[in-house]
């Protein structure tokens, strides 16, 4: 099956799809890109499709009439300009139109490299989702999706986003509660928080949005790296930061420009405070995180993952971003109950948290999918009754679409859920160079001249050698190596 993705320049999002179609579907479909009025190929799109280990820095940017000639099957558009100026093609080509958003126009108010990246990553992502179904969606499309803008799933998942972008805009610009209470302080203090972290806080810091205290699970310690997912105006970010101190690092993600506005303009208040400058806000989704990989000893999270209408890829972004043996503590809302279709229905209670909430162990499942190590799991009822007890106007409204006599903590529960990502294993450059510091040890020359002979056949340098075996003189006569 030979298909053709066509946008305007063919720099970035038909060569995605190309790459993606020759990786995942190489064995039944022939795929080929081309544009209207080619530009070259994007280095950024080429870097983010490395990333995920498709090489697509060969390919070059075509003209549609380089191609016009090939009998295809079809040719999908994944561009507004794409599919109104489509040319016609010989034979009985089917056209579709899947549009995905412009890489560079999301990045437009990015401020810095990896702001950008995020953009092209989260357009990768949603490409590979519909390449994935191919060629199925391929014929939903025709039904579905002619004059649409991307596949069924890809739009409701970027509705889900707006509607959640929205409600915590309001939030950052009138100081509003979600999650929380009408008064924030004594909400905080009701799920744990302890009255000299807030106090220590700037002011304007805490909104009341949190359904836990994944600091006080986190067991954080000096010098750690710390990356809060869905950092809103920073509670859990200089909480953290206070507690891993200054050779310590506090990173925010958030993906509202006003509460990364609100966040930012509070680190020179709490600089002030408590003379650390450990913090960092990142805008980000965080299904795509901008965090480099294995960058991180502890994520955190609170109340923010239901939000996401795509929690498997938060829990791989979580898996990716951490150091072996890095561990996530992450607070959020979980399932007892299925929810009421009146409050699952209702957009504020997504915004809410509480229309995202899955069962613990979908959650567990997905932690495990990831690639991480379950810890523990700990369920906490009272702190989802202290938000029905709340005078917030969202909860009241909740609150009267329960069934007679039922509450919120019937049907959802606040759940810790840590997890760890476990070491990486030896490598064999590196069990042969222990192997040689134990020879030496045990004073086995044996041993220790197959070991050499071994890391010489290995390609090991005589310097990695000589220093193993100095390592074992040390320990053999009880001095630690530094």
């Amino acid at each position: 099956m030979k298909v053709l993705f066509l946008c305007t320049g063919n720099s970035c999002r038909s060569q995605m799809a190309e790459g993606w179609a020759r990786h995942l579907k190489g064995d039944v479909i022939e795929p080929y890109s081309a544009g209207l009025e080619p530009r070259g190929l994007d280095p950024r799109a080429v870097k983010v499709m490395a990333e995920v280990g498709v090489d697509i820095s060969a390919h070059r940017s075509k003209h549609v009439d380089e191609v016009r000639d090939i009998s295809f099957d079809w040719v999908v558009t994944v561009c507004d300009d794409a599919r109104e100026r489509c040319p016609v093609f010989p034979g009985n080509s089917q056209i579709v139109h899947v549009a995905f958003d412009d890489p560079p126009r999301l990045a437009e108010e990015a401020t810095n490299e990896q702001e950008v990246l995020n953009s092209y990553r989260r357009v990768r992502d949603e490409i590979r989702a519909f390449v994935e179904g191919l060629p199925e969606n391929l014929k939903i499309s025709t039904a579905n999706l002619t004059g649409g803008s991307m596949s069924d799933k890809a739009k409701t998942n970027e509705d889900v986003r707006e509607a959640v972008r929205h409600g915590y805009t309001d939030i950052a610009k009138n100081q509003g509660s979600c999650c929380g209470c009408s008064d924030p302080a004594q909400f905080a203090q009701a799920i744990g928080y302890q009255q000299k972290e807030l106090d220590m806080l700037p002011e304007g810091t805490n909104l009341g949005l949190s359904c836990g205290n994944p600091t006080a699970i986190a067991g954080l310690k000096a010098g750690q790296v710390v990356l809060d997912l869905g950092s809103g105006a920073g509670l859990d970010v200089f909480i953290a930061a206070a507690k891993v101190g200054p050779t310590g690092r506090a990173i925010g993600v958030d993906m509202t420009p006003e509460m990364l506005g609100r966040s930012r303009k509070s680190i020179s208040a709490f600089t002030q405070r408590t003379g650390l400058a450990n913090v960092e806000f990142r805008l980000g989704e965080i299904e795509h995180l901008p965090v480099a990989d294995a960058s991180i000893d502890v994520v955190i999270s609170n109340c923010v993952v239901n939000l996401s209408p795509e929690k498997e890829q938060v829990w791989k972004e979580i898996a990716r971003v951490l150091k072996p043996g890095g561990i996530a503590c992450v607070s959020d809302l979980a399932l007892k109950a299925p929810l009421p279709e009146a409050i699952r229905a209702r957009a504020e209670a997504l915004v809410g948290c509480i229309a995202g909430a899955v069962p613990i162990q979908q959650t567990l499942d997905m932690i495990e999918a990831a690639g991480l190590t379950r810890v523990r799991v700990g369920e906490k009822p009272y702190n989802i009754d202290v938000m029905d007890n709340c005078n917030d106007a969202l909860y009241r409204t909740v609150r009267e679409s329960l069934p007679q006599g039922k509450r919120l903590g019937d049907f959802v529960v606040s759940a810790d859920f840590v997890a760890k990502r476990n070491e990486a294993p030896l490598g064999t450059t590196t069990k042969e160079l222990i192997a040689i510091g134990a020879s030496v040890t045990a004073h086995c020359q044996p041993c220790l001249t197959y070991h050499v002979g071994k890391a010489r056949e290995m390609g090991i340098s005589e310097q990695e050698i000589q220093e193993a075996v100095a390592v074992g003189h040390k320990v053999e006569k009880g001095r630690c190596p530094p």
